[in-house]
């Protein structure tokens, strides 16, 4: 079954991880594939809110964490 909602969500002020699940075919049978969408909210100069977002595999989590502290680390 697949969810539209997610399993988890975890928040840190203006950033939100959701926690997807949905089952899938694959070549050895069925199975439960994982995502997470990072979602980044604020308000522009007019008071609008605005949300971006971007999906990542479950197999890609720890790679993007890794690049992330990197530029948060040459950013500093």
């Amino acid at each position: 079954m697949t969810s539209t909602k997610p399993v988890e969500e975890f928040r840190n002020g203006p950033v939100k991880a959701a926690v997807f699940e949905r089952e899938v075919e694959g070549p050895n049978g069925e199975f439960t594939s994982q995502s997470v969408a990072l979602q980044t909210s604020y308000t522009d100069k007019d008071g609008e809110w605005h949300n971006h977002t971007l999906t990542i595999v479950k197999k890609n989590i720890a790679k993007a964490i890794e690049v992330l502290q990197k530029a948060g680390d040459y950013c500093a």
